[in-house]
């Protein structure tokens, strides 16, 4: 399963219509669930840099300071310049930058999939 927080309706479509045929895509707006540790252990996290309420870099930070999602392989997702550096700082497993490929969103997620 790959949670997905995205508030831009088109990624999200993009994700569910690549990658349904390998993962359940479970979308979440916001980061309530995952702060509040109620989310379901995903197999992936991808995060957008840029979500409401909290940053997907502290959003990253929180996750892999978490006991519950320390684990799981953990992506951000931007068109910022920067993102590289960004994720690095913030302890994710790597970094997807938009616009993306779907053949190359397909591989990174079956590959972080199988972690």
């Amino acid at each position: 399963m790959i949670v997905l927080i995205e508030d831009d309706e088109a990624i999200r479509d993009v994700f569910n219509l690549s990658l349904r045929a390998w993962f359940k895509v479970v979308v979440f707006e916001n980061s309530e669930l995952i702060l509040s540790n109620k989310a379901d252990v995903p197999d992936v996290f991808v995060l957008d840099k840029n979500i409401s309420g909290i940053s997907g870099i502290d959003l990253c930070r929180f996750i892999k300071s978490s006991e519950r999602y320390k684990h799981v392989p953990t992506y951000l997702l931007s068109a910022a310049p920067d993102i590289a550096n960004a994720a690095q700082a913030a302890g994710a497993d790597g970094f997807i930058e938009k616009p993306f490929s779907i053949k190359s969103l397909r591989e990174l997620m079956l590959k972080a999939g199988s972690c």
